[in-house]
């Protein structure tokens, strides 16, 4: 059963890969800088709750944004899920607004208990995407003795970061359990930036950015309960991201063009260019007699130290290396609750989940003060899926509002508006039957 298992779930896993590096999932044009936009790190049940999961465990999810919950597992569970956004974006500057559609897979796991008290799970996410395709014009004046033309700048870019990883969780006794969750990150970006003019006795130019990435991910997680009285249980949990070096170069072409061919230009390196953020997180879920669930979340990525490829330029030369203080850190904190009707109801509408959540996090691009933060406010519900073949899977939807904000007000503003839908499809492959 566990050979079977395995070979489905890569197989499932795989399957969606070609799926997510095809699917951007954006238009902002903030996702031209750095690794891009980060993606959501929630999933179908908690998406509703604006996220909140480090404190999240229970027999019938999969929870990577803590490992140490894989130790929840049902015993005769398996567990595959997999979730996907549907959203519009409206984006505004100056009295200017554009609107496009986009759609992208979130992530794909499975998961089941492997022994008592250890569970395990493999699974698939995007972690940035890179998506914007935008120009400006801007009509010159005979300043600089070329007489009045046309200037127009163009910025395409294209690409995003996955990461595939293996997980376990344990309990080595009762109430406390630890997890660890170890990945293979890949992917690529670039960056295309051009310039060109009315005037053909002007050269155009154009840059070039790009890189491939590919290193490792580890992510260590703990949780531990606490029984309050007879209905009411605490939940605390905390999780730590390790950081490293990243043995991934970096290329950038600067060229001269005239409307017929190229002038020439370099091509520079920048070696060992990117470093992955230290992160660590603390949150808690609270529940009242099975049927109230509150809980709250804060994470950190340390990003301000980490190495990213940069352009210098001195005397008409060009550098190009990894630098720091090319990033802020990133904060976010989010609060969700969750409201069953009846866990102990025989009719199906006793046992739909209501959620609802906010969130708030600040960027990890440094632009200078103007960095965007993040508001976000969320509700959701689940939906139990009963057949003559199954009465544990279940249906996770929610609606989430997205806005970004910069500090000056006369800047790109970006709000969305996203359908999220989550199936976990829970099955008893493990019962053994008795005969008597």
């Amino acid at each position: 059963m566990i050979k079977h298992f395995l070979i489905l779930s890569v197989a499932a896993i795989m399957a969606v890969t070609s799926s997510v590096a095809q699917t951007s999932g954006s238009n902002s044009p903030y996702s031209r800088y750095g690794w891009g936009t980060l993606a959501d790190e929630a999933q179908g049940f908690n998406k509703g709750m604006g996220g909140v999961g480090i404190g999240a465990r229970n027999r019938s999810i999969l929870n990577y944004q803590n490992p140490a919950s894989y130790s929840a597992i049902d015993s005769i569970t398996f567990i595959f899920d997999a979730g996907i956004s549907l959203q519009t974006g409206r984006w505004s500057e100056n009295g200017k607004h554009a609107n496009a559609l986009n759609s992208t897979l979130d992530y794909v796991q499975a998961g089941f208990r492997l022994r008592r008290n250890l569970g395990i799970s493999i699974g698939m996410r995007p972690i940035s995407i890179v998506g914007y395709d935008f120009y400006t014009t801007t009509q010159m004046n005979n300043d600089d003795g070329f007489g009045e033309y046309t200037c127009s700048s163009s910025y395409k870019g294209d690409g995003g970061i996955r990461e595939a990883w293996l997980g376990a969780g344990w309990s080595p006794f009762k109430s406390f359990s630890i997890g660890v969750r170890g990945g293979y990150i890949w992917g690529s970006y670039e960056h295309n930036a051009s310039i060109t003019y009315s005037n053909t006795n002007i050269h155009s130019l154009a840059r070039l950015y790009k890189a491939n990435i590919n290193t490792y991910s580890l992510n260590v997680g703990m949780q531990y309960g606490i029984k309050l009285s007879k209905k009411d249980e605490l939940t605390i949990g905390a999780t730590l991201g390790i950081g490293h070096d990243i043995d991934s170069r970096s290329t950038f072409t600067n060229q001269k063009m005239t409307t017929t061919s190229s002038l020439g230009g370099d091509t520079l390196v920048a070696p060992k260019a990117f470093q992955l953020p230290m992160s660590y997180g603390v949150g808690f879920l609270f529940k009242h007699n099975g049927k109230w669930s509150i809980g709250a979340d804060y994470t950190c990525q340390l990003w301000k130290d980490c190495k990213f490829p940069e352009v210098n330029e001195q005397n008409g030369s060009y550098t190009y290396s990894a630098q720091k203080n090319t990033f802020r850190n990133r904060h976010k904190i989010a609060l969700g609750a969750e409201y069953i009707p009846n866990p102990e109801g025989l009719k199906i509408r006793h046992h739909i989940a209501y959620r609802a959540g906010v969130s708030y996090s600040t960027s990890y691009i440094n632009q200078n003060g103007n960095d965007p933060k993040t508001y976000l406010v969320s509700a959701g519900m689940e939906l139990p899926i009963v057949n003559m073949y199954n009465n544990r899977s279940v249906l996770n939807v929610s609606v989430q509002w997205e806005h970004l904000a910069p500090a000056q007000s006369h800047t790109l503003k970006e709000d969305y508006l996203r359908l999220c839908l989550g199936l976990t499809f829970n099955a008893s492959w493990f019962n053994k039957w008795r005969i008597e």
